[in-house]
């Protein structure tokens, strides 16, 4: 049975030549308990024939509105949409990813009088080139140095606009990890729901990926620069204290020494270790332990 609510969620879907996989995301939304919602689709510059034909058949769909930009990446595309949303929460899905039918139902049910936190994931169905279950918990000194949070974040429109929105010049990928790292810097965290509501397709071999994965310390570096303050060795020190009282994914003294090789060992040396722990994280496959 669907539940009529009286809050609009907005939900934003970039797409860019995915035309394969889009109705499947559309249909995911549309299908939701959650009455009170609005898809902004924003078309990035496609230019494959079959993408245009599927985007031209939500022409007339009530629910959706379309926005065309020339290809200027995932985050501009998010950031026009969040921008032209109606509602007061938004949530990101990918145009090749997919939800549950009850998803923002269990969002805005767990965040909406939730005074510690500024927004909420849910664990993820892997799909695709790996599968599985991946579950994380929110430990900000983890979240540092290794990022385990999903893009698809639900948050208030105000809370992510009045922030910043996405970081355009990150055109390498890790957007997502820029944004949740400069909300903590503001004293706004993550809140973990521990049920597997969003199905993220794993491409390992996809183009973007690929090149996030060879680029990770250099993005991490950036980052760090970026958000400068909040990376002080001081602050990093009382953070670890911290997060050391709450759940986490790994010991923590195994991030902190994560972290004085990314920082004083060379990139080069550096990215090869991390290349290696992504090669053997089967050997962790039921907790995917090395999901970075």
């Amino acid at each position: 049975m669907k539940l009529k609510k009286y809050e609009t969620i907005s939900v934003i879907v970039p797409c860019f030549n995915s035309g394969k996989t889009l109705k499947r995301t559309i249909e995911s939304i549309k299908n939701q308990s959650w009455l009170e919602k609005e898809i902004i689709l924003v078309n990035d510059g496609s230019n494959e024939k079959y993408t245009l034909e599927i985007l031209q058949g939500f022409k007339n769909d009530s629910l959706i509105k379309i926005i065309n930009q020339e290809n200027k990446g995932l985050s501009s595309a998010r950031n026009l949409g969040a921008n032209c949303a109606k509602g007061t929460y938004l949530f990101f899905l990918d145009s090749d990813d997919w939800i549950e039918e009850n998803t923002l139902e269990e969002l805005y049910l767990n965040l909406k009088n939730e005074e510690n936190f500024a927004y909420i994931f849910t664990d993820s169905f892997l799909e695709g080139e790996t599968k599985g279950v991946r579950k994380k918990e929110f430990n900000l000194f983890e979240q540092m140095f290794i990022n385990h949070i999903p893009y698809s974040i639900f948050i208030q429109k105000k809370t992510f606009i009045k922030n910043g929105f996405y970081d355009e010049n990150m055109k390498l990928g890790y957007e997502d990890w820029e944004l949740n790292i400069r909300l903590a810097s503001k004293k706004l965290y993550g809140k973990r729901l521990a049920k597997p509501l969003f199905h993220y397709n794993v491409a390992n071999s996809g183009m973007l990926i690929s090149r996030s994965i060879k680029n990770h310390i250099k993005i991490w570096k950036y980052i760090k620069r970026k958000n400068e303050k909040f990376y002080k060795f001081q602050n990093i020190i009382v953070i670890f204290y911290k997060s050391s009282f709450k759940k986490n994914n790994y010991p923590l003294m195994l991030v902190f020494i994560w972290y004085l090789m990314m920082n004083y060992i060379p990139e080069s040396l550096v990215l090869r270790i991390f290349l290696v722990l992504r090669k053997i994280k089967y050997l962790f496959k039921s907790k995917l332990v090395f999901k970075f």
